[in-house]
């Protein structure tokens, strides 16, 4: 121990004498290089670290540098390439520190191929938005794009990507609990820009948002530089929370930006893709332009609406039977088929069968012998930038009218959307609330005592249609008021998981009508057996009427299987109203109706004015 003080004393020493013989270090981007944050390196990787100290002493990993860069013959990184050809920011940096003076510099055939071949002139970040049929992804995701110079085509530039690499056999529960609590390694990603757009644009259904960042010369060096290193020599642990896609890329630019420490800077133990861009959209002529690129099923759901009622029949007959027939010449019908199949080619994960290939194929050659005929300007929503969303923190105060007691309340909620919020800057009619809590005080017993404390509640409403018939679903575990027994501020531990339909009306598909079904489990000292669990189903119907009006009615009915569930059951009817004037705050009003235990007949009645604030 006493050795390993003395080790570190000098270390501190020789690193001061350092200091003082250079006019310009600049020991914050030296904390950025390293990746520090609370006094430790969030770089997991062991490469990526010259001296044993250097995870939690920066001082001591900068003697170990300078000593590794005046040795030519020391290896590094993963593929042992010489040292100052593994951390070429390092090197870049301290020679321009006057750290490195006399030190002879290594030529790095390899990095300048590899530079070479990146052929960047600037930056873009990249939003993918939310997969609605995957949990970890409905906040959306971040990359990178390096745009090359003198290109024909941006598909063809680099994208860099950050993300968790979990084992094949890792699904549901087991992923979520190893993505929030740092189970998995998070990894660097450099590939064409085409396969995340074939992965995001297509496979997944999700917009592409492209935000072309202003950076100069050197700053898009300091990025090539150190995404070189990080890439020959570490990992991060990954998390869900704060150690995710945006996090360490807004990291990673934080080295381009060097002297800009609003980068990434965050205010929240989280760090969510949509707030990532709402952040840089804030910091003044950071952001220079931005392009919607529509998800292939949103350009299909377009082209959909150019046919008529008749047309839409004959595609449907079309690929149902899998045969084109003769007399089929109508260009709009034969686009729809190519479509519909190319569509299905991602969605299946390009395993279309032998009679749909054979179809596409003479659908495309059959289309081949037709006019052209002018393409039109397609104008798509874009109500789904993130930048334009609220934030995803929010308090509430609330008073609530429970039958003839009255109770006042507060609330708060980590984050981050739900069904009666205001949808600018979201996918319309998703949900992801988690970690809300709220206190009530009873007027009528003097008595303040807990309401409701929700872990997560989850509700994707994706739309079911003919050419992407897919599932909504809804999984919730919550502690919250029992509303059906005669029991005055009492709780219970509940879950729930339900699966079913949706459908969107409108021509910018503002309403919704969702019928799901599934199971419910429910706990509670108060129930005659401690728990109730059995079959649930729910009707609801949202709407967005206007900018500033959203109302929703939901109909839920629950089965205690335990018991005889024709007598032993409980109805829950509400009607809710949510006024936005802007992206900060909401003013809601809800009405339920919850059936006592076995009875249509006796109901509690609950009415709450709400007023909300998001931060």
């Amino acid at each position: 121990m006493q050795s390993k003080i003395i080790l570190i004393l000098f270390l501190g020493f020789l690193t001061s004498q350092l200091f003082a013989e250079t006019k310009s270090f600049d020991k914050k981007y030296w904390l950025k290089l390293l990746h520090f944050k609370d006094g430790e390196s969030l770089a997991d990787g062991e490469k990526f670290f010259l001296s044993s100290e250097g995870k939690k002493n920066p001082d001591a990993e900068l003697a170990a540098t300078i000593a590794a860069f005046k040795n030519p013959d020391l290896k590094a990184g993963w593929f042992n390439y010489p040292v100052q050809c593994v951390f070429r920011e390092r090197f870049e940096f301290l020679k321009t520190s006057g750290l490195l003076e006399g030190v002879p510099e290594t030529k790095c055939p390899m990095f300048d191929e590899w530079k070479t071949g990146l052929n960047a002139e600037s930056v873009s970040l990249i939003f993918s938005s939310s997969y609605p049929n995957n949990p970890s992804s409905l906040f959306g995701h971040t990359l990178l794009r390096l745009n090359q110079k003198n290109k024909t085509n941006d598909l063809l530039d680099y994208a860099i990507a950050f993300s968790a690499v979990p084992e094949r056999e890792d699904l549901g529960v087991i992923f979520a609990f190893k993505g929030f609590f740092g189970g998995y390694k998070g990894l660097y990603e450099i590939t064409k820009y085409y396969t995340k757009v074939n992965e995001y644009n297509n496979g997944e259904s999700r917009d592409l948002i492209e935000y072309n960042l202003s950076a100069t010369g050197p700053e898009l060096d300091r990025l090539i530089n150190h995404l070189w290193e990080m890439y020959q020599t570490t990992y991060f642990d990954y998390y869900f929370a704060d150690e995710n896609c945006s996090a360490v890329l807004a990291d990673l630019l934080a080295v381009a930006y060097k002297d800009d420490d609003r980068v990434n800077a965050h205010g929240r133990w989280y760090y969510l893709p949509g707030e990532m861009v709402k952040h840089f959209s804030r910091l003044e002529e950071r952001i220079t332009s931005v392009k919607y690129r529509p998800s292939l099923k949103k350009q299909l759901g377009k082209m959909w609406e150019h046919l008529s009622s008749e047309e839409i029949k004959i595609v449907q007959k079309i690929v149902d039977m899998d045969e084109l027939p003769d007399s089929v010449n109508n260009p709009k019908v034969l686009d729809a088929v190519v479509s519909y199949l190319d569509f299905t080619h991602y969605r299946k994960k390009h395993k279309l069968d032998d009679k749909q290939a054979k179809l596409q194929r003479k659908a495309l050659i059959k289309r081949s012998t037709l006019a052209k005929g002018e393409i039109p300007h397609e104008v798509y929503d874009q109500t789904n930038m993130p930048e334009h969303s609220h934030d995803p923190q929010k308090v509430t105060a609330f008073t609530r009218l429970e039958n003839h007691n009255t109770l006042i309340g507060f609330e708060i909620k980590q984050g981050y959307h739900d069904l009666m919020s205001n949808d600018h800057g979201f996918d319309a009619f998703s949900q992801f609330d988690f970690l809300t809590a709220s206190m009530i005080y009873d007027l009528k017993h003097k008595k303040l005592d807990y309401d409701q404390f929700t872990l997560v509640n989850l509700i994707s409403l994706h739309e079911y249609t003919f050419y992407d018939p897919q599932m909504s679903w809804r999984a919730k575990v919550s502690a919250e008021r029992i509303y059906d027994l005669d029991c005055d501020l009492c709780h219970k531990i509940n879950a729930n998981a339900y699966g079913g339909v949706t459908l969107k009306f409108g021509k910018q598909k503002r309403a919704v009508l969702n019928i799901i079904g599934g199971v419910f489990g429910e706990a509670s000292e108060n129930l005659r057996k401690g728990f109730r669990v059995g079959p649930a189903a729910e009707l609801s119907f949202y709407a967005q009427l206007g900018e500033k009006y959203k109302i929703g009615f939901i109909d839920e009915v629950r089965f205690d299987a335990t018991r005889k569930i024709s007598d032993d059951y409980y109805n829950q009817i509400s009607l809710r109203h949510s006024f936005f004037n802007n992206s900060i705050s909401d003013y809601r009003f809800d009405s339920t109706i919850v059936s006592r235990f076995g009875s249509f007949t006796k109901n509690t009645i609950v009415h709450q004015v709400t007023y909300g604030y998001f931060f």
